[in-house]
């Protein structure tokens, strides 16, 4: 078999792994974060018609809200549906795949192109984004093709991806910045003359400058009219903003460490690490090796700077791009031509094997985890719809249930069915509670259930529980 069709098979196989995650999707209804960033804000715009940009201050997440907007322009041309929601997210997926071709057909010798392809795609937190109606999927789109247009020097495209990355989040601004230093880095010659390293510089800026107006005027609007920028203390997510003390900073830092090798990406940083003591002294000889280690330190300490401070800004999702900048980075260095064959192949299972465990991995109910970030969450739709049957058939009002985030907003927030039905928040005076492990409860709030409730009915599937609870009397 030639080379270009082992090839073949790996992107191909990329795209139909891609469409079948997002086939079997495509009934699932809004989850987690989701809710808030696509349901709730393409509802308000489509039920409002776009007559205003700003959003009210309950659902308001500072930033502009784009894919809210788009996500409305969607249902508005092909209705309010979950199968509309999620089909409009396949293009940027589909766009996730090539864009990390086009980057592993540059720095992967082609002879292990597609495997790296392969081995860089199957990241948990990746695919679990995919499966959802999440702004992080074209974020991280947007992040790959402004990549790809630094490197192949295609200026207007690299406009573009800085603009809409401007327009998604402010995490987006975030990479921007990052994808900013990777541009000097690119272009910048420091052996010319300061004159002509000033023009260089003047003449890349004009690439940054749309995407830096839109968020100025954007802003400047939001304060004129909301008085605030970014969060107000009334929000419904503050505390996630509350600043932390300097022992809090180093807890986050801690934490940050702990995303980073999180469901089974260990893997990947054990391989790195092994390579790195095995072939230190020639590891970055190789120019492209070097570019891929720059942007990854860029990243690794640029990225989380807007979150370490405060109190809850570190969801796993956020890193992704940091998570396939590494693994093409780690990448690279396995499939150099320096990497003895029983190394690379020990390592490469060693990835593999990590990789795809990290979808599996539950922790113990007192550890918050990131279910947004893998794939071990998907149990929990069912067990959700066989919960809610139970409701009903027991003819219990959803007034008398109370539950916890992500689960208080109305029912068709999440599943886009018009049922404006919605459980209360917990505060221990319900009759009935409905939990679950993916709810990530607090202590307080988990130790008074186990106390003063007894479980009525409880559905389990690997790993993921959801339980109707009811006050003891």
């Amino acid at each position: 078999m030639s080379l270009k069709i082992k090839n073949t098979i790996a992107l191909v196989s990329c795209f139909l792994m891609v469409l079948g995650f997002q086939w079997c999707s495509l009934d699932r209804p809004f989850f987690w974060d989701t809710i808030q960033l696509g349901a709730a804000h393409a509802t308000y715009y489509w039920s409002t018609q776009f007559s205003t940009i700003l959003l009210p201050e309950s659902i308001d997440s500072g930033h502009i809200p784009s894919f809210g907007m788009f996500l409305a322009l969607v249902w508005e041309i092909f209705g309010r549906t979950l199968i509309a929601s999620h089909l409009c997210i396949l293009p940027f997926s589909i766009g996730i795949v090539w864009q990390l071709w086009q980057l592993c057909r540059q720095f992967i010798v082609a002879e292990f192109a597609g495997v790296a392809l392969c081995l860089i795609m199957i990241d948990p937190s990746l695919l679990s984004q995919i499966t959802l109606v999440s702004p992080d999927v074209p974020l991280v789109f947007f992040f790959l093709l402004s990549v790809n247009a630094v490197l192949k020097n295609r200026t207007l495209l690299l406009l573009c991806g800085i603009l809409l990355l401007f327009m998604t989040s402010m995490r987006g601004m975030m990479l921007s910045i990052c994808i900013l230093f990777l541009d000097l880095y690119r272009h910048i010659d420091l052996k010319k003359t300061p004159k002509q390293l000033l023009s260089i510089l003047l003449k890349r800026s004009i690439i940054y400058i749309p995407a830096l107006l839109v968020f100025v005027i954007f802003s400047g609007y939001h304060y004129a009219e909301k008085g605030w920028i970014g969060y107000h203390r009334n929000s419904p997510w503050a505390k996630c903003f509350e600043a932390v003390n300097f022992k809090g900073f180093l807890y986050n830092i801690g934490i940050y460490g702990w995303r980073l090798i999180d469901f089974g990406r260990v893997g990947v940083w054990s391989a790195f690490f092994i390579l790195l003591l095995l072939y230190r002294k020639v590891i970055f000889k190789e120019k492209e090796i070097r570019i891929l280690g720059y942007f990854s330190a860029v990243l690794l300490l640029i990225l989380p700077l807007n979150m370490l401070w405060a109190k809850n800004l570190l969801a796993p999702r956020y890193f992704i791009p940091i998570y396939l900048t590494f693994s093409l980075f780690c990448a690279a260095i396995l499939f150099s031509k320096f990497v003895a064959k029983n190394v690379r192949l020990a390592l490469a299972a060693l990835w593999f094997i990590c990789i795809v465990s990290g979808n599996f991995w539950v922790y113990p109910r007192q550890i918050s985890e990131g279910w947004d970030a893998t794939l071990a969450h998907v149990p929990y739709y069912k067990l959700r719809e066989q919960a809610l049957a139970y409701l009903d058939n027991e003819q219990l009002p959803y007034s008398e249930v109370q539950s916890f985030f992500p689960n208080t907003a109305a029912i068709d927030l999440i599943d886009l069915n018009g049922d404006a039905r919605k459980f209360q928040n917990f505060d221990g005076k319900g009759r009935y509670v409905l939990d679950s492990n993916i709810f990530n409860v607090n202590e307080t709030d988990y130790n008074s259930l186990i106390r003063h409730y007894k479980v009525v009915k409880r559905f389990e599937h690997l790993g993921v529980h959801v339980v109707i609870y009811e006050k003891l009397q």
